[in-house]
């Protein structure tokens, strides 16, 4: 399984940290459109595995977008070609808080079930222009098809949702044991 984790400048990396560790035994990547060290939300710093242009969209089954604000990727048409060509192959994508907004941008969420932002997308937000064409629930994960969106607030049920849906769990107990050590849960 190819899983590749987008950096850009200003990502939030906490609510990817969970997804990493999910599929830490899988081929997880991080990708980036540059060459360079990306500075996260929280201050820290990331070196990308690879750049978008050398992967071929179509061996991917699952990309995932953090939050942040990547408002200044809205025109980016090498990013936006890349990720339209992982969906045309109806591989997963997935975007969590803010990452749902580039994906909207994108036109990937029109004629979508979605959710997105901190905790929901809010009707007078100025990003809200790019949902116009979306069913906005107020949910903390929508998985409509192919593609799947978070609110940030459920980082952690995000991670497990991915590795449901690419069934890195062998069934529904290991998923719950997993959940539960995260949210120090006794039982």
């Amino acid at each position: 399984m190819n899983v590749c984790i987008f950096y850009y400048d200003g990502f939030c990396e906490f609510e990817v940290v969970h997804v990493a560790a999910e599929f830490s035994s899988q081929n997880l990547v991080t990708v980036a459109l540059e060459n360079k060290v990306y500075a996260s939300e929280e201050k820290q710093r990331f070196l990308p595995d690879k750049m978008i242009n050398e992967l071929n969209p179509y061996d991917i089954d699952l990309f995932i977008i953090p939050g942040g604000n990547p408002s200044y990727l809205y025109d980016n048409s090498q990013l936006k070609d890349f990720i339209k060509s992982i969906d045309e192959n109806n591989k997963i994508i997935a975007g969590i808080c803010g990452g749902t907004e580039l994906m909207a941008a994108y036109g990937l969420l029109d004629y979508k079930k979605c959710t997105g932002d901190s905790d929901g997308l809010k009707s007078d937000a100025d990003y809200i222009q790019f949902f116009k064409n979306s069913t906005i629930l107020n949910e903390d994960i929508v998985v409509d098809g192919n593609i799947i969106t978070s609110t940030g607030q459920a980082f952690i049920e995000f991670a497990f949702k991915l590795a449901d849906i690419m069934n890195i769990y062998k069934d529904e107990d290991a998923i719950q044991k997993s959940y539960n050590w995260y949210k120090n849960i006794k039982v």
